[in-house]
C-alpha cells in the first residue's frame, strides 16, 4: 500500500489534469525553494511505487518541471528518471514507447556529457529494443560502440554481456557465424561476469539450432541448463533459464516427445510468472506463441487458440487491433493457423491483422542499403495470400478478394513506403542543422564503401555507417512519431477510384506459383498462372532483350509469335480500358510489358494501351495532393569523356530540343560535383539526366558524374522534384528484392519522394533517345500526365518506323514510367521572346545613343 504523503502527491498531482488553473498545486512544494533534483527524485520513487499508472503518464510528468536541469546532480536525477520510465515501459511490453525513453536519455546523457553508466543502463536495454523492434542494423551500431567504449576504458567486467547482446542482435539477422564469433568472445572475458556463462551458452545453442546443427546446439543447450543448476547462476535472469527451456522443448518436439517438450515450456512459464509476476510481458506473451505452436502441431486447437489469446492480453492493443510489436504479430499469425480449418472466416481476420500488423512494426525499422535486415515478414505475407486465395476460389466472394489484394500489396509496399514517409519526415523538419552534415557524410562513406575492395576497408567504413545511421536515427527520434494505420477501407476507396479509369494488374510469386490478380472498377478476379510462365519470360528476355540480340532482326515472326503466347499467359484475357497499371513481382519486373502483342498480327501493346508501373498501389494511397505551379527543367548533360565513359553528344541534342520549349537550367554531368547534384534536386523542378549510369550486380547502381553517385548515396538526399527523367542507361535495372521490387537507381528516386520516374531497363539506343525526349516533352506540355507523355512517345515512335527493324523492341521498350500518373504544368521557355524585344529595342537604342552623343 502506498504511504499517505504518496497518495497525497499523486492526487495534488492528477488534480489538475483537466483543469489548467490547478495545475500550480503539482509542484508547490518544491517550486518555491527551487528543488528540482528533491522533484524528480520524488517523481523517480512514484513511479517505482506505481510503475503501470506513472510511466503512462510520463510526458505529463515532464511538463511539470519548472526549469531545464542546471547542476550535475539534478542532471543525473532528470536522466535517472527518464530511464525510470524507460525501464518500466520495457517491463510493461511496450517497446515503442520505451524505445522513444531510452533514445532520449541517450541524446541527453551525451550531449549534457552526463557521467553515467549508460553501457549497462541505456546502451544494453536501448540495443536490445531495437533487436525486438527488428532494427537490427541500428542495434548492431550500438552494441559495437559500447563494446569499443569498455575496451577503452578497460571495464572488462560489461564485455561478456555486450557481446553477448550484439550475438543475439546477429542471430536474429540469421547471420550465424557471426553470432559465433561473437560469443565465443564474450567467453573470453567471462572470469570478469560470470553470471552471463549461460546466456552465451544458450545463445550459441540457438545459432547453431538455427543452422540445423542440433548435435552442437543439443550440447551447449545441456551446458547451458547445468551452468543455471550451478552456484555461479544465482544472480543470472531468469529469463536466460527460460530460454533455455525454450531451446530444449524445441529439441524435444524434433524427436517427437511432444508431452517432454510441453512440459518444459510449462516450467518455463512457471518461472518466469514467480520471478516476475508484474513484469516481462512480452517474454510471457512469447511463451504463450510457443506454447500455442506446440498444441497446434499436436492438432489440440482448442488449446492453441486459449494460449495465443491469452498471449495477446499481454499488450495494452488498441480498438484497430495494431500494436507495434512483432510478438503481436506472431500471435496473430499463430491464431490465423488454428482457426483456419475451423473457421474459415475468424481465420481471415486474423490473417488479415497478420500482415496490417507486420506493415505497420515496419515503420518503426529504419532502412539502410547498408543494413541486413531479416524478418519472417515474407513468410507470414505468403501464408496469408496462400490462405486467402484457396477462401476467395471456394466461396468466390467479392469482398474476400479485395482484401486478398489490399494483403498482397501491403506486403510489397513496406519498405518503400516506409523510406518515403521518411524522406518526407526529413523535409518537412528543418530544425536539425546537423543533419545535412550527417547527410554529407554518410554519401561520402557510401561512395567510399563502393570503390574499395579491400575487405578490411569495406569492414571498417561499414561499421563506421552504422554508428552514422544511428546517430541519424536518435536525431529523428523516430519513436515519439505516429505511425500511420493501414486502412482497408481508404484502399478500397483508393482502387475503384484509379481502375475506374484504368486496368490494375497484381502479380504476387508464393513459392514457384504466381497470382495474378486484374481489377476493373473496382472488381478484383484471380487466376493462378502455368507454372511454365517463368521458363517463358526467361527465354523471351534471353533470346531478345539481351543487350547484343540480333534474334528480332533475324525472324521477327518468331518474336511476335513468342509474345504472343507469352501475353496469353500473364496478362487477362481483355483489357477494359486503353489504360494499363501494374504492380510485378519478382522476376516479373524485367517483363518490358508493352512490348508483348496483342495477336499474332505483329501489333505491340504499346501501340495502343498506355502502361505504367507501381511498387505497390499503396503509393497511390498515400500521394500527396498534386500542386499546379508551373515546373521548369534541370537537365544534366554528358558532353565530355570521363571516368572511363564516353562522350554522349545526343545529350546535348536532348538539351537543345528542351530548351526551345521549356524553360531549362543545364548543367555538365561531368564537372558536377554530387553536392551541386544534390542541391539541384532540392529545387523541385523536373530532373533530366542524360548521362551514364551502371546497375553492374557486382556493386551498387550509380550515376556517372564528375564523380560516381551510388545508390547508397541517393538514399541521403531530400529532393523536392515531382518527376525525374533517366534516359541514362539501366537506371531501372538492379538486384531483384523478394518482396520489394528492383534496387535501382529509378526505385530510388521513388523512395525519395518522386511521383514518378521514367526510366530505362537496358542500354539506351542514342539515335532512338532524342526522339523519345522530343516526344515525351511535347506530349507531356500538351497533356500534363507522364504517363501518357510516354505512351505518346512509344507509339509515334511505332508508327515513324520504316522497317520491322527499326520497330525492335530493344530499340524502344527499355523506357518505362514507375510511379503514380500526375498532373505536371511545365514552364515553357521564354527565349525566343527575349530576343525578340531585344531585337526590336536595339534600333531605338542606338538612336538615342547618337542623339546623346551628338
Amino acid at each position: 500500500m502506498l504511504p499517505f504523503s504518496s497518495i497525497a502527491f499523486l492526487l495534488l498531482f492528477f488534480s489538475g489534469d483537466d483543469q489548467p488553473q490547478q495545475k500550480a498545486k503539482w509542484n508547490e512544494v518544491y517550486q518555491p525553494k527551487d528543488q528540482l533534483q528533491s522533484y524528480l527524485e520524488k517523481l523517480y520513487d512514484l513511479t517505482d511505487e506505481q510503475p503501470f499508472y506513472l510511466s503512462n503518464k510520463a510526458d505529463s510528468l515532464e511538463q511539470t518541471l519548472w526549469r531545464k536541469p542546471k547542476l550535475k546532480k539534478e542532471q543525473t536525477a532528470y536522466l535517472d528518471f527518464v530511464l525510470n520510465i524507460a525501464y518500466h515501459l520495457l517491463q510493461q511490453g511496450q517497446i515503442q514507447a520505451s524505445t522513444r525513453w531510452y533514445e532520449k536519455g541517450l541524446n541527453y546523457q551525451q550531449q549534457q556529457k552526463v557521467v553515467y553508466e549508460a553501457e549497462e543502463f541505456i546502451i544494453k536495454p536501448l540495443g536490445n529494443n531495437y533487436v525486438r523492434l527488428g532494427d537490427y542494423d541500428k542495434a548492431i551500431a550500438l552494441q559495437q560502440s559500447a563494446i569499443e567504449h569498455a575496451t577503452a576504458e578497460q571495464q572488462l567486467n560489461l564485455l561478456p554481456s555486450l557481446y553477448s547482446n550484439k550475438a543475439i542482435t546477429y542471430y536474429w539477422l540469421g547471420d550465424y557465424a557471426a553470432t559465433q564469433i561473437s560469443c565465443n568472445k564474450g567467453l573470453q572475458f567471462i572470469t570478469e561476469q560470470p553470471t552471463v556463462t549461460g546466456l552465451l551458452y544458450n545463445v550459441k545453442a540457438d545459432a547453431f539450432y538455427a543452422a540445423k546443427q542440433n548435435d552442437s546446439a543439443f550440447y551447449y543447450n545441456e551446458k547451458a541448463l547445468a551452468f543455471f543448476r550451478s552456484a555461479d547462476a544465482v544472480d543470472a535472469d531468469a529469463s536466460w533459464m527460460v530460454s533455455a527451456l525454450q531451446l530444449s522443448a524445441k529439441l524435444l518436439y524434433d524427436q517427437q516427445q511432444w508431452n517432454k517438450a510441453l512440459q518444459k515450456l510449462q516450467n518455463a512459464e512457471k518461472i518466469l510468472e514467480q520471478t516476475y509476476p508484474d513484469s516481462r510481458q512480452r517474454d510471457k506473451a512469447k511463451l504463450k506463441a510457443e506454447k500455442g505452436n506446440l498444441f497446434l502441431q499436436l492438432q489440440q486447437a482448442d488449446s492453441s487458440i486459449q494460449n495465443f489469446k491469452d498471449g495477446l492480453l499481454y499488450f495494452n492493443i488498441s480498438n484497430t487491433g495494431y500494436f507495434p510489436d512483432h510478438t503481436v504479430t506472431t500471435l496473430y499469425a499463430g491464431l490465423a493457423k488454428a482457426f483456419a480449418k475451423q473457421q474459415p472466416d475468424t481465420a481471415a481476420y486474423y490473417y488479415q491483422l497478420t500482415v496490417a500488423n507486420d506493415y505497420y512494426c515496419n515503420q518503426l525499422i529504419t532502412v539502410s542499403s547498408n543494413a541486413l535486415q531479416s524478418s519472417n515478414s515474407n513468410t507470414i505475407s505468403e501464408e496469408a495470400i496462400v490462405f486467402f486465395e484457396e477462401q476467395c476460389r471456394r466461396t468466390g466472394k467479392q469482398e474476400l478478394l479485395q482484401q486478398l489484394l489490399w494483403l498482397v500489396e501491403l506486403s510489397k509496399g513496406r519498405k518503400l513506403l516506409n523510406e518515403q514517409n521518411r524522406s518526407r519526415q526529413w523535409q518537412t523538419d528543418g530544425t536539425d542543422l546537423l543533419r545535412p552534415q550527417l547527410f554529407a557524410e554518410l554519401r561520402n562513406d557510401y561512395l567510399l564503401l563502393a570503390e574499395t575492395n579491400d575487405a578490411a576497408k569495406k569492414a571498417f567504413i561499414s561499421e563506421r555507417i552504422r554508428k552514422q545511421e544511428l546517430e541519424l536515427g536518435l536525431q529523428e527520434n523516430r519513436f515519439a512519431q505516429l505511425l500511420e494505420q493501414p486502412s482497408l477501407q481508404q484502399f478500397q476507396q483508393k482502387l475503384k477510384e484509379v481502375t475506374a479509369k484504368a486496368d490494375f494488374i497484381s502479380y504476387t510469386l508464393v513459392s514457384n506459383r504466381v497470382y495474378l490478380l486484374h481489377v476493373t472498377d473496382g472488381k478484383v478476379n484471380c487466376k493462378l498462372l502455368p507454372v511454365t510462365v517463368k521458363q517463358q519470360t526467361d527465354s523471351l528476355l534471353q533470346i531478345y532483350f539481351s543487350p547484343t540480340s540480333s534474334a528480332y532482326n533475324n525472324n521477327p515472326t518468331a518474336y511476335f509469335q513468342s509474345a504472343n503466347e507469352l501475353r496469353k499467359q500473364v496478362l487477362p484475357v481483355e483489357l477494359k480500358t486503353q489504360s494499363l497499371i501494374i504492380s510485378a513481382d519478382g522476376w516479373l519486373h524485367n517483363l518490358p510489358f508493352e512490348a508483348l502483342c496483342t495477336d499474332a498480327k505483329q501489333q505491340f501493346i504499346a501501340e495502343k494501351t498506355t502502361v505504367s508501373y507501381v511498387y505497390s498501389l499503396l503509393q497511390y494511397v498515400r500521394a500527396a495532393k498534386q500542386s499546379t505551379e508551373k515546373i521548369p527543367v534541370t537537365v544534366y548533360t554528358f558532353n565530355q569523356h570521363q571516368n572511363g565513359f564516353a562522350a554522349l553528344p545526343n545529350s546535348i541534342v536532348e538539351a537543345k530540343q528542351l530548351r526551345k520549349k521549356l524553360n531549362t537550367t543545364t548543367y555538365e554531368a561531368t564537372t558536377t560535383d554530387p553536392n551541386k547534384f544534390v542541391a539541384s534536386m532540392q529545387s523541385g523542378a523536373v530532373l533530366h539526366i542524360a548521362a551514364h549510369a551502371v546497375a553492374d550486380s557486382s556493386q551498387q547502381p550509380f550515376l556517372v558524374l564528375k564523380q560516381k553517385f551510388y545508390l547508397g548515396q541517393l538514399q541521403y538526399v531530400v529532393t523536392a522534384a515531382p518527376l525525374v527523367v533517366l534516359t541514362a542507361c539501366e537506371t531501372a535495372a538492379g538486384k531483384v528484392q523478394q518482396g520489394e521490387g528492383v534496387a535501382s537507381i529509378g526505385r530510388a528516386f521513388i523512395s525519395k519522394g518522386v511521383k514518378g520516374v521514367v526510366a530505362s531497363r537496358w542500354p539506351v539506343d542514342d539515335a532512338v533517345a532524342p526522339l523519345f525526349v522530343q516526344s515525351f516533352y511535347t506530349s507531356l506540355q500538351e497533356q500534363h500526365s507522364p504517363v501518357t507523355a510516354l505512351h505518346d512517345a512509344r507509339k509515334q515512335y511505332l508508327q515513324n518506323a520504316t522497317s520491322l527493324a527499326q520497330k525492335n523492341p530493344l530499340l524502344w521498350s527499355g523506357f518505362s514510367y514507375i510511379g503514380i500518373d500526375q498532373q505536371l504544368q511545365l514552364q515553357t521557355s521564354s527565349f525566343n521572346w527575349y530576343w525578340l524585344v531585344l531585337l526590336a529595342l536595339l534600333p531605338i537604342g542606338y538612336y538615342f545613343f547618337r542623339k546623346f552623343k551628338g
